[in-house]
């Protein structure tokens, strides 16, 4: 039997959302779907909107029957590896089928992997992004440019997919009506993450109502949204407080962009917000996306080391699930090659989900609910 696959953020949970849910259904009415979404940290790198729980309950009353967290080092990180991460947590628990929006879902994704499966950018042009030397790498294959965020992501899981011997057949679902970076709310019922949550910090909360399911509009009047700026106190003491070079011992600092990071963060008045320090430190070489991800590692402390941890014994986080995804848990009990955990005991809390332990600890900070210790996966029956 077909078990679908889908790897979100849910940021939060909108009416697209809703659309390729129901996408899926049409084709596999019967078949339980798994979602492996990112926890707290996105993958970015920004805090999510609001926490795990939240949006896996938003997730399971829209369709999902299994919602698992990928781990914070697995989600923190470049498309290539993000998908890499979330299509090996979902192969391990026996999904069959992969389905993701697409700008252009006519697009071939497994035959452009194939053709692009070797081919990197060049890190030694140094007045541009690695991004960008790649993606011209990729067009100069492919014979067309391949720059829109969910076409780059679906080219990303097609070759996760190759690289992992294609235990997922990929289902691109078109995109509607609202770019990923939208940022206004266009006629209909679907409109971007962007600009849902844009709308909420500007007070629109009324205009939201038709472009989001009852269980997310109840999150937006009941929870406070948080941002970078909710976090970015605590960033800001990081760099201030702690010597160069053991800032250079977090996961993804290179080329001595640690000293640009704190000699920038000093010089900002104390009034200044996150975007301005991302502005003040931006260069050719870093993208803005690369940038925030780097500030998520510095605000989590994440290291190289614990990386190395993660991919050598790989994990995940049980959030929910209702009795079709309860079936698929069972199976993967016996076959995943992954670590499934239920509950966080306080031996996991220091040993494999310290990492993970500690993101939500930081993330407690300003939502205030306990993330881990005490906390069961949701049972919908």
């Amino acid at each position: 039997m077909p078990v679908a696959g889908i790897i979100a953020e849910y940021n939060p949970f909108h009416n697209g959302h809703l659309y390729q849910i129901k996408e899926v259904k049409k084709k596999f009415p019967d078949a339980p779907l798994v979602v492996a979404m990112s926890g707290n940290f996105l993958q970015r790198g920004e805090p999510a909107s609001f926490d795990k729980w939240t949006r896996a309950q938003q997730a399971l009353a829209n369709g999902a029957d299994l919602v698992v967290e990928m781990p914070v080092l697995a989600c923190v990180q470049p498309a290539d590896r993000f998908a890499f991460n979330g299509v090996s947590i979902l192969a391990s628990l026996g999904v069959t089928d992969l389905f993701f929006g697409a700008e252009h879902a006519e697009y071939d994704f497994t035959a452009y992997a194939r053709l692009v499966q070797s081919t990197h950018g060049d890190f030694k042009i140094y007045n541009e992004s690695y991004a960008a030397t790649f993606q011209k790498a990729v067009a100069a294959k492919i014979g067309h440019n391949v720059d829109q965020p969910n076409d780059l992501l679906g080219l990303a899981y097609a070759k996760a997919n190759l690289k992992l011997g294609e235990p997922l057949f990929l289902n691109p679902i078109q995109r509607k009506n609202a770019n990923y970076h939208e940022i206004n709310l266009k006629a209909g019922t679907i409109a971007s993450a962007t600009a849902i949550r844009q709308h909420y910090l500007a007070g629109n909360l009324a205009k939201l109502s038709a472009y989001v399911p009852a269980a997310t509009l109840k999150t937006l009047k009941t929870q406070k949204l948080l941002t970078w700026d909710d976090f970015f106190p605590y960033l800001k003491y990081k760099l201030l407080s702690t010597a160069p070079a053991r800032l250079s011992e977090i996961y993804g600092m290179a080329e001595g962009i640690e000293y640009r990071l704190k000699e920038q963060m000093e010089r900002l008045p104390s009034t200044a917000d996150f975007d301005q320090w991302l502005k003040a430190v931006k260069t050719k070489r870093f993208t803005y996306t690369r940038l925030s991800r780097l500030a998520c590692a510095l605000l989590l402390d994440l290291t190289l080391a614990e990386l190395k941890e993660y991919d050598q014994a790989p994990y995940m986080r049980l959030l929910g699930f209702n009795s079709k995804g309860q079936q698929v848990l069972r199976r993967a009990k016996k076959t995943s090659a992954y670590q499934i955990i239920a509950k966080v005991s306080k031996d996991d809390k220091d040993a494999i989900y310290r990492v993970d332990y500690r993101a939500g600890k930081i993330y407690q900070l300003q939502n205030q609910l306990e993330q881990d210790l005490k906390r069961a996966p949701i049972r919908i029956f």
